[in-house]
């Protein structure tokens, strides 16, 4: 039988929301400092080179195992993306899947068309619209789930810091290629509302 998937687990348990293509492996595992949190950044991806912005999978890890991020830059842009309508129960099902007391005191916020893109094997940019579907939480964080073309869960994230002096996000953003390449002095520092690398 062929498998068309694998799923992202959290402390041992199989979340089958978060899809990693079952054509994609590990190529990098590393230890970086989040809010002053020690993470675990994990990319998956079909390749061993890591072309930055490629189709990729990252996933973010807590130093108690719990899932900081999420995020598949691989979706089918020839599906349909969904309308807003309901996305909020969606999402908040989401995190009461992922972690039901952190959930609890989530409060929604608002849905944003946004749009999204990757690098495929031929170097092209595909484009693709999102529903980011955005929550504070009562610890001050913002947080969100991200739902693609055939309500696909593309993207989850949380604790987000911000400061609203510089309308910014302060949190490290090692789930963004562009912000690593900042980082490394490998790129241009990123504009609001992105965090300063």
């Amino acid at each position: 039988m062929k498998i068309l998937a694998n799923y992202v687990k959290i402390n041992g348990e199989v979340k089958s929301e978060l899809i990693i293509p079952a054509d994609f492996v590990l190529v990098s595992s590393e230890t970086h400092e989040r809010d002053g949190e020690q993470v675990k950044v994990e990319r998956y991806q079909k390749n061993q080179e890591i072309i930055p912005n490629n189709a990729h999978v990252t996933v973010i890890f807590g130093a108690d195992g719990r899932l900081i991020s999420y995020d598949n830059l691989v979706a089918d842009p020839t599906l349909e993306l969904p309308s807003k309508n309901g996305l909020e129960v969606v999402g908040t099902r989401i995190w009461m899947n992922l972690d039901l007391d952190y959930a609890a005191e989530l409060h929604f916020m608002r849905i944003e068309t946004q749009q999204r893109s990757y690098l495929d094997d031929d170097g092209n940019r595909q484009s693709f619209d999102v529903q980011w579907v955005k929550y504070t939480h009562d610890n001050g964080t913002y947080n969100w789930v991200t739902i693609g073309p055939g309500n696909q869960i593309l993207e989850v994230e949380r604790e987000a810091q911000w400061d609203y002096l510089e309308s910014r996000r302060t949190t490290e953003a090692w789930n963004s290629d562009d912000w690593v390449l900042a980082r490394e002095g490998k790129g241009p520092q990123l504009e609001a509302p992105n965090a300063l690398a």
